[in-house]
């Protein structure tokens, strides 16, 4: 059941948009946001927990074509197409902000910050996107974890790092553990790693 909830802050631009021209919302685990093929409304921030986006295909397949973590705008492509092109069902529980379609295509019709702010957010996503796609190339556990490192991206829970980088929590809990004793990561707390 999606539910509705008040405490909700955007980052820039969106920002700027009135509480009147967005919906705040909660998932249960399991729970789809919305359905492949179905009319889109806007797109949305992911404030906490994680998504599966997953596409159907003709033949009946079903694809995880991206997982949204916390942070993530997503459904971008909803701004220029009249459906959904795939299904949005949360893997954890979730917190979002759903941003209405007609709020940002007023805005990009008429306020160039906004649309100049808004293109480089999402030139922004895309690049960290394809920086986990280079990531997940990378065929050593041990040089994955220490390239993420070096990204900055485990930033407090092992079990989101690890499925952000593509690797079985198992497998980076153990190559932590490795890197630790190779003198190559220093374990500053339970869970807290820091480049040597």
């Amino acid at each position: 059941m999606i539910r509705i909830m008040s405490d909700a802050r955007l980052p820039e631009p969106f920002d700027s948009i009135a509480i009147a021209d967005t919906s705040r919302r909660t998932l249960a685990k399991g729970e789809s946001l919305f359905v492949q093929g179905e009319m889109t409304a806007g797109l949305f921030y992911l404030m906490s927990g994680a998504m599966n986006l997953v596409r159907t295909t003709r033949t009946g397949h079903a694809l995880i074509i991206h997982r949204v973590h916390d942070g993530e705008f997503f459904a971008e492509a909803s701004l220029f197409s009249d459906t959904y092109h795939c299904t949005a069902t949360a893997i954890r529980n979730c917190r979002l902000v759903a941003i209405h379609r007609a709020e940002i295509e007023r805005r990009l019709a008429t306020d160039i910050e906004f649309t100049r702010k808004l293109t480089r957010r999402f030139t922004e996503q895309i690049q960290d996107r394809r920086r986990r796609v280079e990531l997940s190339g990378i065929r050593s556990a041990e040089e994955r974890i220490l390239a993420a490192m070096e990204d900055g991206l485990l930033l407090d829970d092992i079990s989101i790092f690890a499925e952000s980088i593509g690797l079985a929590r198992e497998t980076t809990y153990r190559t932590l553990g490795k890197l630790v004793a190779e003198g190559k990561l220093v374990k500053s707390a339970r869970g807290c790693y820091q480049l040597y």
